[in-house]
C-alpha cells in the first residue's frame, strides 16, 4: 500500500513536471486566437510573449523561425499576424540563409 502511494505520488510530480515542458507558442495555439479575446487568455494560450507593447505583443520562435505579432485594444485583440521563414522571405527578421 505504501509503495503505490509513493508511485502515485512520483507519477503525478512527473505529470506536473511534464505539463510546464509543454511549448506554448505553437502554430495550432496561434489559430485558436480571436478578435475580441482578452489578453489574459492570449497569455494563457500562448504563454509569456517576448515582447510586450501598448498596443501589441510579440511571440518568436528561433529554431525553426516562427513570429506572431497581436495587436490589441483595450485590452481585446484586434488583429493577428503570423510569419515563418517561408513567408518572410529575405527580411531581416528572417533567419534563413
Amino acid at each position: 500500500m505504501k509503495r503505490a502511494i509513493v508511485l502515485l505520488l512520483v507519477v503525478g510530480a512527473l505529470a506536473l513536471v511534464c505539463t510546464g515542458c509543454e511549448k506554448k507558442f505553437t502554430r495550432q495555439r496561434f489559430d485558436t486566437i480571436y478578435v475580441g479575446q482578452p489578453e489574459m487568455e492570449v497569455e494563457l494560450t500562448l504563454g509569456e510573449p517576448t515582447a510586450k507593447f501598448s498596443d501589441s505583443w510579440s511571440y518568436i520562435n528561433d529554431e525553426p523561425f516562427y513570429k506572431a505579432v497581436i495587436s490589441f485594444e483595450k485590452g481585446r485583440v484586434t488583429d493577428k499576424a503570423w510569419y515563418d521563414e517561408h513567408e518572410m522571405g529575405d527580411h531581416p527578421d528572417s533567419k534563413l540563409k
